[in-house]
């Protein structure tokens, strides 16, 4: 549901999709506003059946314009819908649904691949007990561009304030950092990343190089603790965070919080 921009036009696409039947069954699929934070948010959570009012929550519109929504998703074959009493339980029909494997190959723009892998590394290095990493804003949307921050929803166990304190000295030292060019797209999708990471780090860090064209980025990082999202649930924005955000780390901590901020009230 995603659209290409400019920016990314003739790349190799490595995005999640999901297919659509040829012809199409029901074209008001695509005048509905809903539609597309409804698919985006349950091709990043797949194992997720939700009620069509919960569903809203992500949508930024009401209930009825969800329900309408989900309808034509469900008559296209995008959504299965599972009927229990008088409710409607909503879910990716996976037969339709292409993942990459890597939430990371799912950002649009393959420039910003890198910069996240690196911001995810230091924030797991640097933080205590990361339980989520969600990306949300324009370069989760697709539509970042040099002006644009690398925003990033963190979700930590404890120790908010000092979690808090810690993540805006991490943004202000990624800042400052230079990704060479042959980090930028060598390891753009590079799957052992991970393994390769103390080195990186150490080259990344290294204050005797200047690279010609190096790039440099901003990050904007918000952090949480599944306390403060229970005493203050409204501090979400669901249809930014959630409707458009791509999760890059995940447990059960995180899903249990996603469930918490989406319930039915």
């Amino acid at each position: 549901m995603r659209t290409q921009s400019s920016d990314n036009a003739g790349e190799t696409q490595s995005e999640a999709s999901v297919g659509l039947p040829i012809p199409i069954r029901d074209a008001s699929l695509f005048k509905h506003s809903a539609s597309a934070p409804v698919v985006n948010f349950l091709a990043d959570n797949p194992e997720f059946d939700l009620s069509v009012r919960q569903l809203a929550r992500v949508t930024d519109v009401s209930a009825r314009a969800t329900a309408d929504a989900v309808d034509a998703l469900a008559a296209n074959g995008i959504v299965e819908v599972v009927h229990e009493g008088n409710a409607r339980r909503v879910r990716l029909n996976r037969a339709r649904f292409d993942n990459p494997g890597d939430p990371v190959e799912r950002i649009p723009q393959v420039q910003y691949r890198t910069p996240v892998r690196i911001a995810c590394q230091y924030l797991t290095d640097e933080l205590q007990e990361v339980l989520g990493i969600v990306l949300f804003g324009s370069v989760a949307r697709g539509e970042a561009d040099r002006q644009s921050d690398i925003d990033l929803w963190v979700l930590v166990a404890d120790d908010l304030l000092e979690q808090r304190n810690a993540a805006n000295t991490l943004a202000r030292k990624l800042e400052e950092l230079q990704i060479p060019p042959s980090v930028a797209l060598l390891e753009a999708q590079d799957r052992d990343f991970d393994s390769q990471w103390p080195a990186m780090r150490q080259r990344l860090e290294a204050d005797d190089r200047e690279w010609a064209s190096a790039q440099r980025h901003s990050f904007e990082f918000v952090v949480e603790t599944p306390q403060s999202i229970r005493q203050q649930s409204t501090r979400v924005n669901t249809r930014r965070l959630f409707g458009e955000g791509i999760t890059i780390r995940s447990s059960d901590g995180l899903d249990s919080v996603k469930r918490e901020v989406l319930r039915d009230e």
